[in-house]
C-alpha cells in the first residue's frame, strides 16, 4: 500500500499475507515501533486446496501526522517456525490542512 492520508476514523493503512503453512493455527501481530498495537486486524486464514494455508491481515487504524516515518511490523508465528517471521514498513501519512476562507460584506 502507498502513503496514507491522515484521518480521524479507522481506515486500512497496510496488508500483511503469509502463504504455504500448515497446520492451519497461525498468529499474526502488528506492532508500530516497538509497541504491538491493540486494533482490528483479525487475520483471514484461506485453505488453499493443495494442504496449506495462507493469512491475510489488514491493519485497520487511524493516522496522525505523529506517525509520518514510524515503523509498522507484521509479525507472523506458527509451530513450523523456530522464529517469528516479520517485515516492516515505513509509515508515510499525507497531510492536508483546510483553509478557512471569510469573507465580509460591509
Amino acid at each position: 500500500m502507498g502513503p496514507a492520508f491522515e484521518n480521524k476514523e479507522s481506515a486500512s493503512v497496510a496488508r500483511c499475507k503469509s502463504t504455504g503453512f500448515r497446520p492451519m493455527a497461525v498468529n499474526v501481530t502488528w506492532i508500530r515501533q516497538d509497541d504491538p498495537i491493540e486494533a482490528d486486524y483479525n487475520p483471514i486464514v484461506t485453505d488453499m486446496g493443495n494442504n496449506t494455508f495462507s493469512l491475510e491481515s489488514h491493519y485497520t487504524g487511524t493516522l496522525q501526522r505523529y506517525h509520518n516515518g514510524k515503523a509498522l511490523t507484521c509479525s507472523v508465528s506458527h509451530m513450523a517456525l523456530t522464529q517469528h517471521v516479520s517485515q516492516a514498513i515505513t509509515i508515510t501519512v499525507l497531510c492536508t490542512y483546510v483553509n478557512s476562507f471569510f469573507s465580509y460584506v460591509y
